[in-house]
């Protein structure tokens, strides 16, 4: 789903923020974007492909010993 110039995608009961354009990619991280032309490696080329990485994270067991990052 989009509002305005934020895209944002749902996974199972979470939403999640995602961050760039069909120019420089999508990632959920914003730090992702330090400038117009500027990108990390980790950026994905469509939102099917964050939409799938998020999916996978969200579906994984947690490992034991790991806890959720806070918010």
């Amino acid at each position: 789903m989009t509002g305005g110039e934020q895209t944002y995608l749902r996974v199972g009961g979470g939403v999640f923020p995602v961050y760039g354009d069909f120019m420089r990619g999508f990632s959920p991280l914003a730090q992702d974007f330090g400038g117009m032309a500027v990108c990390t490696p980790y950026v994905y080329d469509s939102l099917d492909e964050v939409f799938f990485a998020l999916v996978n994270l969200c579906a994984a067991a947690p490992k034991p010993g790991l806890r959720a990052h806070p918010r």
